[in-house]
């Protein structure tokens, strides 16, 4: 398609209108171009309308995309303003309705897929009555404070603005929570009362930050009742929550079938029945959990017979001694493990790592990791430039770290990465650490949240369209996050059997999830069921089960979409490594990914045979300018 500026375009139609084209048009303006330019124009103005209602009835979800003109509000959840919204969201899909795909660009094809599919869940979302219905609804307010604390905004006295107007308005939400909650899901309810209570020990770290820019007595003591009144209101959601979390009522947590489908296909583009993805998981169970036991096979087996001897990155520190038994069985295939074994080799591994400062060794090691994909030649040239900052309390109560991608166009030189600082005493901060960021976990989460994984996602597709920065595919996004750790594995930074170890627990863990998720939301397993499931079937610890289930109630169906991110991105590299063979460039491959972003699922192969195609005529061309150049000098 023949590139035209904006001006030239406008001075086409001003031809047409008078009834006459020049001559100049008539060679350069071919009048598919027009039709798809302005067909492309189209779809970014519907875009950019969608962008306009977030903003005014989302401001929490705006600003996760980037748009900051509503960084000082929250969403106000009633239920005249949901009803509000809908009409708005049903307004944009009839706007985008009306675009003519076929007159569109092959890669606005892809956008408009993307748009469309955030929208289907954009509105399923709203006709699910939340307002009533659910209070994580409620709790979400928290977060988006959190949301604007995180970010370096280009100004600090804008952000702290904008902050406190979120805690200003963070009373009003608790109001509306007690007004219009009804028979909530008792286990919902249970996870909305986790997070108030863990804003309600956590909101004094935000007064500090806003108190750092007070100028004088009476601005600060304006803060710290605002700040007072917040508390007061986390305090409130945390009573309310409690409250209804122990009521029994028939109010189920699992979506059922057709609820858990709509997800499925609106937020994470799955498009098989139910029954197919819950066949699909238990072969992923399967797999990964012999994956899983031939890693552990060497630990074990060299337990039953002498000493086991565990690598820390330091030297080999040797365990005390097993004693041999009197007459050693000769095996007979593969013994399936499960979680109890890998615990026991965990900790033995755990107990013998290093314990280094965990922010200045991440940095160390995030320099040196990006050294070593440079050489291995995977993938495109980044510059590793992040900053790495002790992670804020209201995080810390459930997770180790905490990397926030950019939001929409705020793509920086500088991205954030929180770590949950050890505490304690001495031996604690020690025990934490080993626990925490011994070198088979530290090297897992610098492969899947750094690099290759979606910190540096995040630099290399900084210079694609808005629509695809705006509304990615999640599915895609997690997806990178295990393809990156496969990538580590296969170039050899994991490559201890320690650190494979923790590989394919990682990979068992994300298929136990994915499969008790879907079991679940299809009320195929009880709450018990799962349960028992994941902790007297696979041996996984009783907390470590407690979340995920907690994570599958809260986000149902994202365990999945790791697994059918994986697959599509594993397939289509898979399809190219065939058909190019020896040809194959696997950093040109990665760097046409980061071109396409994080498209649906179905979409993928599409964009890279475009960007393959377009290539191939980019050499078809400098080829026949080379030979005519040439031929040009003969015939001279």
């Amino acid at each position: 398609m023949k590139k035209l500026t904006y001006f030239a375009v406008a001075t086409a139609f001003t031809f047409l209108a008078g009834g006459w084209i020049s001559s100049y048009a008539q060679e350069t303006l071919d009048l598919d171009d027009i039709d798809t330019i302005m067909e492309d124009n189209t779809l970014n103005e519907t875009a950019k309308r969608y962008s306009s209602v977030l903003l005014s009835f989302y401001p929490e979800r705006a600003t996760r995309i980037g748009v900051n003109a509503a960084n000082s509000q929250l969403n106000r959840r009633e239920s005249q303003q949901s009803a509000f919204a809908l009409a708005a969201l049903r307004s944009v899909q009839h706007l985008l309705d009306e675009v003519d795909e076929k007159n569109l660009s092959a890669a606005k094809k892809a956008e408009r897929a993307l748009l469309e599919k955030d929208l289907q869940a954009a509105i399923w979302q709203e006709e699910q009555n939340r307002v009533t219905q659910d209070p994580l609804y409620y709790a979400q307010a928290l977060d988006a404070i959190y949301d604007v604390y995180l970010k370096q905004m280009s100004s600090r006295l804008r952000q702290r603005a904008d902050l406190e107007e979120r805690i200003k308005a963070l009373p009003s939400v608790a109001a509306l929570a007690e007004k219009n909650l009804a028979n909530p899901a008792p286990f919902l309810a249970q996870q909305a009362m986790e997070k108030a209570y863990y804003a309600y020990l956590s909101l004094d770290e935000i007064t500090e930050f806003l108190l750092e820019a007070a100028e004088d007595d009476i601005t600060s003591n304006q803060i710290k009742r605002e700040m007072l009144e917040a508390k007061r209101a986390a305090r409130k959601m945390f009573d309310l929550f409690k409250t209804f979390s122990q009521e029994e009522n028939s109010t189920d947590f699992r979506l059922g079938e057709d609820n858990y489908s709509a997800v499925l296909t609106n937020f994470y583009s799955v498009n098989d029945t139910p029954s197919k993805v819950v066949k699909n998981l238990s072969a992923k169970v399967t797999q990964t959990q012999r994956q899983l036991s031939l890693t552990l096979d060497p630990f074990l087996q060299a337990a039953e017979t002498d000493e086991v001897t565990i690598i820390d990155g330091n030297g080999e520190t040797p365990v005390a001694p097993v004693k041999k038994p009197a007459k050693k069985k000769k095996r007979k295939g593969l013994i399936i493990r499960n979680g109890q074994d890998f615990y026991a080799v965990a900790k033995q591994v755990i107990e013998n790592a290093s314990a280094p400062d965990p922010i200045p060794t991440l940095k160390a090691d995030a320099q040196h990791l990006e050294g070593f994909f440079n050489q291995t030649g995977a993938l495109p040239a980044q510059n590793i430039l992040f900053v790495v900052s002790p992670m804020p309390q209201y995080y810390s109560y459930t997770r180790a770290y905490l990397f926030v991608p950019p939001y929409g166009d705020q793509v920086s030189s500088k991205t954030d990465f929180f770590l949950r600082v050890p505490s304690g005493n001495t031996l604690s901060r020690k025990e934490q650490t080993q626990r925490d960021f011994n070198e088979p976990t530290r090297k897992l989460m610098l492969s899947g949240e750094l690099v290759p994984g979606r910190y540096y996602q995040a630099r290399a597709t900084e210079n694609i369209s808005f629509i695809r920065r705006w509304y990615p595919s999640e599915t895609m996004a997690n997806g990178w996050s295990m393809y990156a750790k496969r990538l580590a594995k296969e170039k050899g930074y994991i490559y201890k059997d320690e650190e494979l170890l923790f590989l394919a627990w990682d990979e068992y863990k994300h298929a136990l999830a994915a499969f008790v998720d879907a079991k679940l939301h299809l009320r195929q397993f009880s709450y018990s069921d799962a349960l028992a499931f994941l902790t007297q079937e696979h041996g996984v610890d009783q907390a470590e089960a407690e979340d995920m289930l907690k994570s599958s109630a809260v986000y149902p169906g994202k365990a999945v979409s790791y697994w059918v991110g994986l697959d599509a991105l594993e397939q289509v590299r898979d399809h190219y490594r065939h058909k190019q063979g020896k040809k194959f460039n696997e950093a040109d491959f990665h760097a046409k990914l980061f071109q396409v972003g994080n498209v649906l699922p179905d979409w993928l192969q599409r964009e890279m045979e475009r960007l393959y195609q377009k290539d191939r005529k980019a050499a078809k061309k400098k080829k026949k300018k080379e030979d005519d150049f040439f031929q040009g000098l003969i015939n001279y």
